[in-house]
């Protein structure tokens, strides 16, 4: 109670309620609706010519005027005159066109119907996309709280000199992308929610029910789903409807080599000029028969096109099957394929979730880094939009599955008032030719994938296992897990580009892990070779390593930076002509080669050290 007013909560509007009003009064529906009744109306007023019809017939005419009286004879100058004309025969022509103008009816009720069912179709679009992308912009403004939290704190550890200015640069990148995906996703709803009301009419409410009506399922099979396509899918139905009135059109164009015979009665309810009954007025009855000899041929040409809209009717079938049968087959496919799709994704959902718990664990000790840490929430936001897309991509499946077979206002359980219910007859059976053939499910043989995969080490000779004689093998305790600390692979990189700049080949070669295999084709001996003659070539190695970036995993660690390599050799140039020529001698640095490249070194803690495992650039 509310200033003595009772305020009762919004009732809620149900998923059947707004598909009913959607179809009642939906513009494209309403037009198709008033095309079924126009048909019906149509057929009425073509049955109207198989009733007499009945006629007064008024004439006036001032004949004593023009011609003179003679025999003294009154002629009436008003006339009314009864006529009632019953047609006998017509070769059927009637009754064929309203037999012809019954299939065109039904013809717009098949039409009618398909323009609810894709009207439908296209409200559950609008209405599941309206749950997803209202999820979405939940997640995405997760998203968004997460990454400004984390910002605000590398902030503050920045400015308290325990962070690294670049990790603040990084978080404040990672906090746009989440502000473009917010945007992203509120745009998306925006946009969806205009199209809901387009369809409904109105706004949608904010508690939407969450539909249920598909966990009845599809049948065993695409060959199963087909067939009940080809039974009630409203689209294939009226081109069969409009193959039998083509055949009628024919009939009644056929009608016309028959003769026409008419019954017809006058009654003459003239009078005199003086008021008496006129000795002219007279009751007739008469047969009148009507038979065409010739008419240019138009009637030959006529049949004749009536024909060929038989022979498009028919082709339009057959598109029809073919078009059903394309919709139903990809959609069936879709449930079967999104079903097992969504159990990966929500296996990849639940691992991604415990490893970004892990990892902020790992970072709050130092065992992670920063981009470790953004990248575990950017995936784990990507792995719940993932999922949420697939369980409504499937919902999407089995809305147009139903579509297809021309079932989803009953799957519903909703239906439009005022419209008649057809029984079918035996020539939509023997009219549909269509077959329900469905291409076959794909079925992926992963065995069969691996036994043709090339070995792993082939791939990532680092993670080969090491091949043991049958002698060798032994139990050995399993050791304690090595803490990787990322200061000191920071070091140990900058002692490899240290040797690298002294030209000390065998320090810098001993960097590398014996299982260390070089990026090139080159074998691990021409590798060596080539380094140690580029490092003894003449000039001054110049190497900075810039934006350094550290990642740790137990015994492995990944350190990628941007590489600036230089090397300078001198040349002697005479730069005057005196007596003294080494007085005139000048020593000038000549850049002999420079590039710039990103690199990646992957480490492993080997015999107390980390080495180099891998080493991979790019430009």
């Amino acid at each position: 109670m509310l200033n003595g007013i009772a305020v009762s909560a919004e009732p809620v509007v149900t998923l059947k309620d707004m598909v009913e009003k959607t179809i009642s009064s939906n513009p494209e529906v309403q037009a198709r609706y008033h095309k079924f009744l126009e048909a019906g109306h149509e057929q009425d007023v073509m049955r109207a010519g198989l009733l007499p019809k009945a006629d007064i017939v008024s004439s006036f005419r001032e004949q004593e005027k023009l011609v003179k009286n003679i025999n003294n004879t009154a002629t009436p100058s008003m006339n009314n005159e009864l006529v009632l004309r019953q047609m006998i025969f017509d070769g059927f022509a009637i009754s064929s066109e309203v037999k012809r103008l019954g299939f065109a009816s039904r013809v717009r009720y098949y039409e009618l119907q398909s323009a609810m069912q894709n009207t439908t179709l296209e409200f559950m679009r609008a209405y599941i996309d309206i749950l997803r992308y209202r999820e979405l912009t939940q997640f995405a403004k997760d998203n968004y709280v997460i990454h400004k939290q984390l910002s605000d704190r590398i902030k503050d550890r920045v400015e308290a000199g325990v962070a690294r200015r670049v990790d603040l640069e990084q978080a404040n990148g990672r906090l746009a992308l989440a502000e473009a995906n917010l945007l992203t996703e509120t745009t998306n709803l925006h946009d969806v929610t205009a199209r809901f009301q387009r369809l409904y009419g109105d706004l949608p409410p904010a508690a939407l029910e969450a539909p249920n009506f598909f966990n009845a399922g599809v049948e065993a099979s695409a060959e199963d789903a087909l067939k009940i396509a080809y039974r009630h899918n409203p689209d294939l139905l009226s081109t069969i409807e409009d193959i039998q009135a083509k055949r009628k059109e024919i009939n009644t164009n056929e009608a016309r080599y028959f003769p026409r015979l008419d019954l017809q009665a006058r009654k003459n309810l003239g009078t005199s000029s003086d008021g008496k009954n006129s000795t002219s007025a007279a009751d007739l009855l008469e047969l009148t028969l009507n038979f065409n000899l010739f008419n240019g041929f138009s009637d030959k040409h006529s049949i004749l096109q009536a024909a060929q809209k038989l022979n498009g009717a028919q082709d339009m079938r057959d598109k029809a099957c073919i078009d059903t049968r394309q919709l139903v087959v990809i959609a069936y496919n879709d449930i079967v394929q999104l079903k097992e799709q969504r159990t990966y994704r929500e296996q990849h959902r639940n691992s991604i979730e415990n490893a970004r718990v892990a990892y902020q664990k790992q970072f709050d000790i130092g065992q992670r880094t920063l981009l470790d840490l953004l990248d575990s929430e950017n995936e784990f936001f990507q792995a719940k939009r993932s999922l949420t897309n697939t369980e409504y991509d499937l919902q999407m499946a089995y809305v147009r599955t139903y579509a297809g077979q021309g079932a989803l206002l009953n799957k519903i359980g909703a239906a439009r008032g005022n419209l008649p219910e057809y029984a079918r007859e035996d020539y939509q059976d023997n009219e549909s030719i269509c077959q329900a053939i469905a291409p076959a499910q794909p079925v992926i043989d992963k065995e069969a994938l691996l036994a043709d995969a090339k070995p792993l080490a082939n791939v990532y000779p680092t993670l080969a296992k090491p091949a043991l004689a049958a002698n060798e093998i032994k139990t050995e305790p399993t050791p304690a897990a090595f803490a990787c600390k990322i200061e000191d692979v920071t070091a140990r990189v900058h002692d490899w580009g240290t040797a690298w700049r002294q030209k000390d080949a065998d320090q810098y070669l001993k960097f590398y892990a014996d299982s260390f295999v070089p990026e090139s084709s080159l074998d691990r001996g021409s590798w060596e070779k080539q380094r140690r003659e580029r490092l003894s070539k003449h000039g001054k190695i110049g190497l900075k390593i810039e934006d350094l970036q550290v990642s740790c995993d137990g015994e492995k660690a990944i350190a990628t930076f941007n590489q600036s390599y230089t090397l300078t050799q001198f040349k002697i140039k005479k730069t005057a002509d005196t007596a003294c020529e080494v007085c005139n001698m000048k020593r000038i640095p000549i850049i002999a080669y420079q590039d710039k490249v990103k690199k990646e070194l992957q480490f492993e803690h080997v015999n107390n050290a980390w080495q180099i495992v891998r080493e991979l650039t790019s430009k």
